[in-house]
């Protein structure tokens, strides 16, 4: 979050911040949330996370006290002036929320739904997805940033549509190391927002 903090006052640009229940309790989650709005960080991004079998710390223990419905809840609840505890919290926390989600079926579809009611204020979804084409984003009704890896085939089909549909930007997810890929990729994927 320091980190953050100091690239938006250097930089001049939103810092969008990651948060995940995979690791980390409620209590731990909360102070991060409080954290993150003094320190002027506003815009989260909320996902399940990484079992750590996936990650660089494999023998790590998962935490999951809370899924990503029960954090986002949280999330809303901090943002209007409430703590976990029902108690009030002055002046409440200025956060944008947004949810990171990948919807590859029926369920994760009415989940994703779920989200929007809940108070989602953006959605970055994993793309490709085997459920959604571009066409079907449009019911929505929030901002949706696609969320994809370098790794992507880019073909032609699908992408002209993009121009046609709610898509408000691309999250390109570039591994450290692959910067010059990741420049060639995004001026592809420029093209059709």
């Amino acid at each position: 979050m320091a980190l953050g903090s100091l690239l938006q006052e250097e930089l001049q640009k939103e810092i969008y911040l990651h948060f995940h229940p995979a690791d980390r309790n409620r209590a731990a989650l909360f102070s991060d949330l409080i954290t993150a709005s003094a320190l002027g960080l506003e815009k989260v991004v909320l996902s399940s996370g990484l079992h750590p079998v996936k990650t660089r710390f494999p023998e790590a223990k998962p935490v999951y006290d809370l899924d990503l419905l029960q954090l986002l809840r949280m999330a809303d609840q901090v943002r209007t002036g409430v703590d976990p505890a029902g108690n009030s919290i002055e002046g409440g926390a200025p956060l944008q929320i947004g949810v990171l989600a990948k919807v590859d079926s029926p369920l994760e579809l009415l989940r994703l739904k779920q989200m929007v009611d809940v108070g989602a204020d953006y959605l970055f979804l994993r793309w490709p997805s085997k459920l959604l084409g571009l066409s079907q984003l449009e019911g929505i009704g929030k901002p949706i940033y696609l969320s994809v890896g370098l790794e992507l085939e880019r073909g032609e089909g699908d992408w002209r549509k993009a121009k046609e549909c709610p898509i408000a930007g691309i999250n390109l997810q570039i591994p450290a190391g692959q910067e010059e890929k990741g420049e060639d990729v995004l001026r592809w994927y420029s093209r059709y927002l």
